[in-house]
């Protein structure tokens, strides 16, 4: 059974559903970016863009891609990081348990 959470801190059920939502929302973002990159390259090759200007909006497009996921990346890790630290901690209070009843 789950203890209520205390203010401003989330149930274990809640963090791992923020985690799937975090690496979701992530994956929208990238496939989204994607998206644009393919259609200002279709639309290009259909002779709707110059080349030139398709060109530069794939380059300013591929940059902010690239310093959103850098943005993303970074808090990811920190959250990572704290799991790890938080359930390596858990982990070994459990093993020195078991350890202790053999």
């Amino acid at each position: 059974m789950e203890l209520p959470a205390k203010d401003g801190e989330l149930h274990e059920t809640e963090l791992h559903e923020t985690k799937a939502g975090v690496y979701e929302t992530w994956a929208i973002v990238n496939r989204a970016f994607e998206q644009i990159v393919n259609a200002l390259d279709k639309l290009q090759r259909i002779g709707v863009l110059s080349g030139d200007y398709a060109q530069d909006q794939d380059t300013f497009t591929n940059d902010l891609w690239a310093r959103i996921n850098i943005q993303i990346m970074a808090g990811v890790s920190r959250r990572e990081d704290d799991d790890r630290t938080h359930y390596g901690k858990m982990r070994a209070t459990l093993e020195r348990r078991i350890r202790g009843r053999q």
